[in-house]
């Protein structure tokens, strides 16, 4: 008998809680103790590693009269997401997947505002051009 696909989703969710904590706690540690973090890991803390969007998302079908009413009520987002603990959770029809932090793509970065040149910065590309013969025009 196949199980239940709320069962396969809290499953999902577990193996998603597990294979997260690690690399979290330990993040969480260094920060406890003053350390410095990079941005990665802090937008991962933020975000990947930030799992009240999937709880969120099993409550829904949780309190709606029967499962599939529950996932009718859900963004394209939330059905995103209920495809992942699904994959996670060993469901019948996919097999368990878990994607690597390695295999992942770190964000880009994102500009907001125009960055000038320090002054060491703007030295070094003038000893550049020095360098190479250029002319320097204006």
């Amino acid at each position: 008998m196949p199980p239940k696909p709320l069962e396969t989703l809290k499953a999902g969710l577990a193996s998603l809680k597990q294979h997260i904590k690690v690399q979290k706690d330990a993040l969480l540690q260094r920060i406890n103790a003053k350390e410095t973090v990079s941005e990665v890991d802090k937008h991962w803390l933020d975000n990947d590693a930030n799992l009240v969007d999937e709880e969120k998302v099993l409550e829904l079908p949780e309190t709606a009269s029967d499962y599939e009413c529950g996932l009718q009520r859900l963004n394209s987002q939330q059905k995103t997401l209920v495809e992942k603990l699904k994959e996670l959770g060993g469901g019948p029809d996919k097999p368990r997947k878990v994607v690597p932090q390695a295999q992942k793509k770190a964000p880009i970065p994102v500009l907001t505002q125009k960055e000038n040149a320090t002054l060491k910065q703007k030295i070094e590309i003038l000893d550049w051009h020095h360098k190479q013969g250029k002319k320097q025009k204006q």
